[in-house]
Protein backbone atom coordinates (compact mmCIF):
# COMPACT_ATOMS: atom_id res chain seq x y z
CA UNK A 1 0.00 0.00 0.00
CA UNK A 2 1.25 3.72 -0.74
CA UNK A 3 2.39 6.00 1.67
CA UNK A 4 0.15 8.37 0.29
CA UNK A 5 -2.44 8.83 -2.79
CA UNK A 6 -0.49 10.59 -5.24
CA UNK A 7 -2.24 13.94 -6.57
CA UNK A 8 -4.93 13.85 -9.57
CA UNK A 9 -3.79 17.68 -10.50
CA UNK A 10 -0.89 19.83 -9.96
CA UNK A 11 -0.56 23.46 -10.82
CA UNK A 12 2.85 25.56 -11.35
CA UNK A 13 3.33 26.83 -7.67
CA UNK A 14 2.61 22.84 -6.45
CA UNK A 15 5.48 21.83 -9.21
CA UNK A 16 7.64 24.66 -8.24
CA UNK A 17 6.90 23.47 -4.50
CA UNK A 18 8.26 19.86 -4.66
CA UNK A 19 11.18 20.98 -6.76
CA UNK A 20 12.44 23.26 -4.16
CA UNK A 21 11.95 20.63 -1.78
CA UNK A 22 9.91 17.74 -1.93
CA UNK A 23 9.82 17.26 1.65
CA UNK A 24 8.00 20.84 2.61
CA UNK A 25 5.89 19.76 -0.62
CA UNK A 26 4.84 16.52 1.07
CA UNK A 27 3.92 18.74 4.72
CA UNK A 28 1.74 21.43 2.66
CA UNK A 29 -0.04 19.38 0.07
CA UNK A 30 -0.38 15.86 1.09
CA UNK A 31 -0.13 16.51 5.00
CA UNK A 32 -2.37 19.67 4.85
CA UNK A 33 -0.04 21.49 7.36
CA UNK A 34 -0.41 25.08 7.93
CA UNK A 35 1.73 27.04 5.73
CA UNK A 36 0.69 30.52 6.51
CA UNK A 37 0.68 33.55 5.31
CA UNK A 38 3.25 36.06 4.85
CA UNK A 39 2.90 40.22 4.74
CA UNK A 40 4.96 39.72 1.22
CA UNK A 41 2.50 37.10 -0.20
CA UNK A 42 -0.73 38.87 1.56
CA UNK A 43 0.90 42.22 -0.31
CA UNK A 44 1.35 40.26 -3.81
CA UNK A 45 -2.38 39.12 -3.76
CA UNK A 46 -3.70 42.55 -2.93
CA UNK A 47 -1.75 44.26 -6.15
CA UNK A 48 -3.01 41.58 -8.26
CA UNK A 49 -6.77 42.09 -7.21
CA UNK A 50 -6.26 45.90 -7.23
CA UNK A 51 -4.73 45.43 -11.19
CA UNK A 52 -7.78 42.82 -11.82
CA UNK A 53 -9.74 45.82 -11.03
CA UNK A 54 -7.87 48.11 -13.50
CA UNK A 55 -8.15 46.23 -16.09
CA UNK A 56 -11.54 44.77 -15.74
CA UNK A 57 -11.91 48.84 -16.73
CA UNK A 58 -12.88 49.55 -20.48
CA UNK A 59 -10.09 50.82 -22.01
CA UNK A 60 -10.79 54.49 -22.45
CA UNK A 61 -11.46 54.37 -18.94
CA UNK A 62 -7.44 53.27 -17.72
CA UNK A 63 -6.27 56.72 -16.00
CA UNK A 64 -4.04 56.92 -12.87
CA UNK A 65 -7.32 58.19 -11.15
CA UNK A 66 -8.66 54.94 -12.24
CA UNK A 67 -5.76 53.02 -10.67
CA UNK A 68 -6.48 54.83 -7.23
CA UNK A 69 -10.24 54.13 -7.19
CA UNK A 70 -9.30 50.28 -7.97
CA UNK A 71 -6.79 50.13 -5.35
CA UNK A 72 -9.42 52.08 -3.10
CA UNK A 73 -11.72 49.35 -3.67
CA UNK A 74 -9.44 46.49 -3.15
CA UNK A 75 -7.70 47.94 0.14
CA UNK A 76 -12.17 48.27 1.47
CA UNK A 77 -12.29 44.52 0.28
CA UNK A 78 -9.28 43.56 2.22
CA UNK A 79 -9.11 45.61 5.63
CA UNK A 80 -11.42 42.15 6.86
CA UNK A 81 -9.98 39.39 5.05
CA UNK A 82 -8.47 36.20 7.15
CA UNK A 83 -5.42 36.95 6.20
CA UNK A 84 -5.30 40.46 7.28
CA UNK A 85 -6.59 39.36 10.85
CA UNK A 86 -4.30 36.39 11.05
CA UNK A 87 -1.24 38.67 10.90
CA UNK A 88 -2.48 41.16 13.10
CA UNK A 89 -2.09 44.34 10.10
CA UNK A 90 -4.65 46.43 11.34
CA UNK A 91 -4.94 50.09 11.93
CA UNK A 92 -1.57 51.99 10.78
CA UNK A 93 -0.24 48.08 10.11
CA UNK A 94 -2.79 48.02 7.32
CA UNK A 95 -2.66 51.70 5.92
CA UNK A 96 0.76 51.56 5.70
CA UNK A 97 0.13 48.05 3.66
CA UNK A 98 -2.16 49.91 1.43
CA UNK A 99 0.22 52.55 0.72
CA UNK A 100 2.91 50.24 -0.43
CA UNK A 101 -0.02 48.23 -2.05
CA UNK A 102 -0.49 51.46 -4.19
CA UNK A 103 2.53 52.11 -5.18
CA UNK A 104 3.03 48.76 -6.53
CA UNK A 105 -0.03 49.19 -8.34
CA UNK A 106 1.37 52.23 -9.88
CA UNK A 107 4.94 51.11 -10.69
CA UNK A 108 2.80 48.90 -13.06
CA UNK A 109 1.16 51.60 -14.74
CA UNK A 110 4.29 53.05 -15.46
CA UNK A 111 6.04 49.94 -17.21
CA UNK A 112 3.06 49.80 -20.03
CA UNK A 113 0.52 51.86 -21.98
CA UNK A 114 -2.64 50.31 -19.94
CA UNK A 115 -4.84 51.47 -22.94
CA UNK A 116 -3.13 49.44 -25.21
CA UNK A 117 -3.37 46.08 -23.04
CA UNK A 118 -6.53 43.73 -24.49
CA UNK A 119 -7.55 40.86 -21.84
CA UNK A 120 -8.88 37.68 -22.85
CA UNK A 121 -8.77 36.96 -18.86
CA UNK A 122 -8.04 37.99 -15.73
CA UNK A 123 -7.54 36.20 -13.05
CA UNK A 124 -8.27 33.21 -15.88
CA UNK A 125 -8.82 29.67 -14.31
CA UNK A 126 -7.77 27.03 -17.05
CA UNK A 127 -6.93 23.47 -16.61
CA UNK A 128 -6.25 20.64 -18.77
CA UNK A 129 -5.56 16.51 -18.57
CA UNK A 130 -2.20 15.27 -19.56
CA UNK A 131 -2.34 11.59 -19.35
CA UNK A 132 -2.93 10.89 -15.39
CA UNK A 133 -2.38 14.25 -14.17
CA UNK A 134 -5.02 17.40 -14.20
CA UNK A 135 -2.50 20.50 -14.78
CA UNK A 136 -4.64 23.40 -13.17
CA UNK A 137 -3.53 27.28 -12.65
CA UNK A 138 -4.92 30.83 -12.80
CA UNK A 139 -2.78 33.38 -15.11
CA UNK A 140 -2.86 36.67 -14.10
CA UNK A 141 -3.72 38.16 -17.29
CA UNK A 142 -4.18 36.94 -20.99
CA UNK A 143 -4.37 39.31 -23.64
CA UNK A 144 -4.23 39.60 -27.24
CA UNK A 145 -1.39 41.74 -28.91
CA UNK A 146 -1.69 44.18 -31.72
CA UNK A 147 -1.46 41.62 -33.96
CA UNK A 148 -4.24 39.23 -32.56
CA UNK A 149 -1.15 36.88 -30.52
CA UNK A 150 -1.96 35.38 -27.57
CA UNK A 151 0.58 37.18 -24.63
CA UNK A 152 0.31 35.55 -21.03
CA UNK A 153 1.14 38.22 -18.19
CA UNK A 154 1.73 37.40 -14.59
CA UNK A 155 2.56 39.76 -12.01
CA UNK A 156 5.13 39.64 -9.70
CA UNK A 157 5.96 41.88 -6.48
CA UNK A 158 9.14 40.93 -5.27
CA UNK A 159 12.22 40.86 -6.30
CA UNK A 160 13.30 40.46 -9.76
CA UNK A 161 15.58 37.96 -10.50
CA UNK A 162 19.46 38.00 -11.70
CA UNK A 163 20.16 37.02 -15.21
CA UNK A 164 21.27 33.35 -14.46
CA UNK A 165 17.77 32.86 -12.73
CA UNK A 166 15.34 34.20 -15.07
CA UNK A 167 14.95 31.45 -17.23
CA UNK A 168 13.80 29.33 -13.67
CA UNK A 169 11.70 32.20 -12.73
CA UNK A 170 9.96 31.60 -16.07
CA UNK A 171 9.47 27.99 -15.65
CA UNK A 172 6.05 28.53 -14.12
CA UNK A 173 4.47 30.71 -17.54
CA UNK A 174 5.80 27.91 -19.95
CA UNK A 175 3.25 25.85 -17.54
CA UNK A 176 0.80 28.60 -18.68
CA UNK A 177 1.50 28.14 -22.43
CA UNK A 178 1.09 24.45 -22.15
CA UNK A 179 -2.25 25.02 -20.94
CA UNK A 180 -3.14 27.52 -23.65
CA UNK A 181 -2.19 25.57 -26.42
CA UNK A 182 -4.67 23.19 -25.51
CA UNK A 183 -7.26 25.02 -24.16
CA UNK A 184 -7.17 27.46 -27.57
CA UNK A 185 -5.50 25.19 -29.65
CA UNK A 186 -2.96 28.01 -30.17
CA UNK A 187 0.53 29.19 -29.10
CA UNK A 188 1.15 32.02 -26.99
CA UNK A 189 3.54 34.08 -28.67
CA UNK A 190 4.73 36.00 -25.57
CA UNK A 191 5.25 35.20 -21.95
CA UNK A 192 5.57 37.72 -19.56
CA UNK A 193 6.99 38.26 -16.12
CA UNK A 194 6.11 42.17 -14.56
CA UNK A 195 8.29 42.56 -11.85
CA UNK A 196 6.15 45.47 -10.45
CA UNK A 197 9.09 46.22 -7.34
CA UNK A 198 11.62 47.32 -9.44
CA UNK A 199 9.60 47.95 -12.66
CA UNK A 200 11.75 45.45 -14.79
CA UNK A 201 9.86 42.76 -17.28
CA UNK A 202 11.35 39.76 -18.18
CA UNK A 203 9.76 37.81 -21.99
CA UNK A 204 10.09 34.44 -23.32
CA UNK A 205 8.69 33.55 -26.82
CA UNK A 206 7.96 29.93 -26.58
CA UNK A 207 8.21 27.84 -29.27
CA UNK A 208 6.78 24.40 -29.97
CA UNK A 209 9.82 23.04 -28.83
CA UNK A 210 9.64 24.56 -25.58
CA UNK A 211 6.10 23.67 -24.99
CA UNK A 212 6.66 19.73 -25.69
CA UNK A 213 9.29 20.25 -23.25
CA UNK A 214 7.57 21.71 -20.44
CA UNK A 215 4.77 19.01 -21.45
CA UNK A 216 7.50 16.55 -20.59
CA UNK A 217 8.62 18.35 -17.25
CA UNK A 218 5.18 17.69 -16.04
CA UNK A 219 4.58 14.17 -16.57
CA UNK A 220 8.26 13.81 -15.03
CA UNK A 221 7.54 15.51 -11.84
CA UNK A 222 4.14 13.86 -11.64
CA UNK A 223 6.24 10.28 -11.85
CA UNK A 224 9.20 11.55 -9.33
CA UNK A 225 5.86 12.76 -6.76
CA UNK A 226 3.76 9.01 -7.18
CA UNK A 227 7.17 7.48 -6.88
CA UNK A 228 7.83 9.15 -3.66
CA UNK A 229 3.92 8.89 -2.54
CA UNK A 230 4.40 4.93 -2.84
CA UNK A 231 7.53 5.01 -0.60
CA UNK A 232 7.17 7.70 1.51
CA UNK A 233 10.64 8.82 1.05
CA UNK A 234 10.49 12.89 0.64
CA UNK A 235 13.81 14.19 0.15
CA UNK A 236 14.82 17.61 1.32
CA UNK A 237 16.54 20.26 -0.29
CA UNK A 238 18.56 22.59 1.47
CA UNK A 239 18.90 26.08 0.19
CA UNK A 240 18.21 29.84 1.33
CA UNK A 241 14.53 29.17 1.27
CA UNK A 242 15.18 26.98 4.35
CA UNK A 243 15.39 30.34 5.93
CA UNK A 244 11.19 30.97 5.46
CA UNK A 245 10.20 27.70 5.85
CA UNK A 246 7.39 26.88 8.01
CA UNK A 247 7.96 23.57 9.16
CA UNK A 248 11.95 23.88 9.52
CA UNK A 249 11.56 22.27 12.84
CA UNK A 250 10.33 19.22 11.79
CA UNK A 251 13.14 19.25 9.09
CA UNK A 252 16.02 15.98 9.20
CA UNK A 253 18.04 18.85 7.78
CA UNK A 254 17.88 20.68 11.25
CA UNK A 255 17.57 17.60 13.58
CA UNK A 256 14.19 17.38 13.47
CA UNK A 257 11.61 14.62 12.93
CA UNK A 258 9.27 14.61 10.06
CA UNK A 259 6.60 12.16 11.80
CA UNK A 260 6.22 14.22 14.81
CA UNK A 261 4.47 16.96 12.71
CA UNK A 262 1.53 15.17 11.68
CA UNK A 263 1.02 15.65 15.58
CA UNK A 264 2.70 18.69 16.39
CA UNK A 265 2.18 21.06 13.57
CA UNK A 266 -1.24 22.84 12.94
CA UNK A 267 -3.46 22.07 10.28
CA UNK A 268 -4.53 23.96 7.12
CA UNK A 269 -8.69 23.48 8.23
CA UNK A 270 -7.51 25.20 11.66
CA UNK A 271 -6.88 28.38 10.16
CA UNK A 272 -9.57 28.01 6.93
Amino acid sequence: MSAYAPPTTLSPSRIDSFLSCPLAFRFSSLDGLFDPPTEATVRGTMVHQALEYFYDSPNTERSEDQLHSAVDKMIGDYETDDDIIFLGLTGDKYDKLGNECRKLALNALEMEDPKQVNPVGLELRIEATFGEVTLRGIIDRLERDSEGRLVITDYKTGRAPGPSFEKKALAGVHFYALLCQREFEEDAAELRLMYVKSSQTITSRPSSKTISFTEQRLTAVHQAISQACESGQFATRKSALCNYCTFQQWCPEFGGDPNVALVEAPRRAQHS
